[in-house]
């Protein structure tokens, strides 16, 4: 009797935790190597400033997903085509340093599943839960039964298209395509039937 009042406590608690870091808090600041530094690639915005901007429309939608999607079109078109083409390139800076086994491992468990498509929009999601929870995530995947929802409740894709339209609505024109920006190796690919068994937490969620 007593071990189960002691899991029931522990499940409760890891709950009220979970809300607390979707609803309310963030992870601690996070202040080592940055996926931009040295990454090769030109005309980017500083993350400082990307990530800047990520929080405020974060904030402001009070983090609703979709909402958030809007007002960082809306904040996008009120700046320069210039610097919509810079946030446009740190983006895909980010998406492409974040693609790794590794990460894909974990949301393929949460997700009951994740196909290349849908670990892009994954990562584009993540990115848009802020720097902390981006990078933390990246550094300890299993932070992901704090932070992490699985598509179907959050449809992860909408962040990834923002600059476009804000770029287009700004210039009327179509945003130059990213042709110098290159994925990195993704490392060694995980078995899909052991992700499961190796992030059950995360699998739990997916149901």
């Amino acid at each position: 009797m007593q071990v189960l009042c002691l899991i029931l406590t522990v499940l409760i608690l890891a709950v009220l935790i979970r809300l607390l870091f979707r609803k309310v808090l963030d992870l601690p600041a996070y202040s080592g190597k940055l996926l931009t530094d040295n990454a090769g690639v030109d005309n980017l915005m500083e993350e400082d400033k990307f990530w800047k901007i990520i929080k405020i429309t974060r904030d402001n939608s009070k983090r609703h997903y979709q909402i958030q999607c809007q007002l960082l079109t809306e904040y996008l078109s009120n700046l320069s085509g210039q610097e919509i083409i810079q946030f446009d390139r740190a983006f895909s800076v980010l998406m492409a340093r974040s693609y790794s086994f590794r990460l894909w491992e974990p949301a393929y468990s949460l997700n009951g599943g994740c196909s290349d498509d849908a670990f892009e929009y994954f990562r584009s999601w993540l990115i848009a839960q802020g720097k902390n929870k981006f990078y933390w995530t990246i550094k300890y995947p299993r932070l992901l039964f704090f932070v992490g929802v699985k598509e179907l409740i959050e449809h992860y894709e909408g962040i990834a298209y923002c600059a476009y339209e804000a770029y287009q609505q700004k210039t009327g024109l179509y945003i130059p395509q990213r042709q110098d920006i290159q994925y990195a190796d993704g490392g060694k690919m995980f078995k899909e039937d052991e992700a499961f068994l190796r992030y059950p937490e995360l699998a739990l969620l997916a149901w």
